[in-house]
């Protein structure tokens, strides 16, 4: 089997040397399950990658939801789509075709300016989960799809969780010179309690981390691990 799938591999190489290059569609890895025809040249660890890539692309896109849900106001199209439609209108683009204001920034730049008291845009949410989805890409090597010559590193893998981690404690913490919270996510005072953004941000986190465990595993390399202290708000490189 797996012989077959190397030779249709090198088919398909040469057939995309015969034609014209399209750009990559795809924004996000698909569930492997729906794969199709592209499954056959994919190794196993190449369908786990992007197993684990859909699921945390998943959440960020219900955490998305939940926190225009708690902050209605500020959405930049509210006037033109319902939440989820804006939502998978954000998801149906690449960062850098569509939110072009942002390319030349750094992913983790973009999250710290979504949760600055100084900051002049009107959408908060849409720019902390552009910034998100564009650092935790980043530690994919920003692809999409993989294949048997397709490699990632642990160490970014590992790095964006602790972002993550970081990038949760802003989003409870930060608060503007009144002392309220820049983006409402989990309950505040008189509230009844809601861990459900703790439990989508943790399952984030966790997949980013199994995925770093495994690729360490099959590369047998070691992983740094690294104490942060997410009030230093002091991102890692990816």
């Amino acid at each position: 089997m797996k012989l077959f799938k190397i030779i249709f591999l090198l088919l398909s190489f040469c057939l995309s040397g015969c034609t014209t290059i399209q750009p990559n569609q795809n924004i996000m890895a698909v569930n492997p399950d729906k794969a199709g025809l592209s499954r056959w040249g994919k190794s196993d660890i190449d369908e786990v990658i992007e197993l684990h890539q859909h699921a945390v692309m998943q959440d960020l896109k219900s955490l998305m939801v939940k926190l225009y849900y708690r902050n209605p106001n500020g959405r930049h199209d509210a006037d033109i789509r319902t939440i989820e439609e804006s939502v998978n209108s954000v998801f149906m683009h690449a960062n850098t075709d569509y939110y072009q204001y942002w390319n030349s920034m750094k992913a983790t730049d973009i999250v710290r300016i979504s949760l600055d008291e100084t900051y002049q845009g009107s959408d908060r949410v849409l720019a902390f989960i552009i910034g998100l989805r564009k650092m935790i890409l980043a530690s994919y090597d920003n692809h999409t799809e993989f294949f048997y010559l397709t490699s990632i590193d642990e160490q970014k893998l590992y790095n964006s969780a602790r972002n993550i981690e970081i990038a949760a404690w802003m989003l409870a913490e930060k608060r503007d010179v009144d002392d309220k919270l820049i983006l409402l996510s989990d309950s505040v005072e008189q509230e009844t309690r809601n861990l459900s953004y703790q439990r989508l941000i943790g399952q984030m986190i966790a997949t980013q981390d199994n995925l770093a465990t495994i690729m360490a595993h099959k590369s047998g390399r070691l992983i740094k691990n690294v104490v942060v202290k997410a009030a230093s708000m002091v991102f890692l490189p990816i």
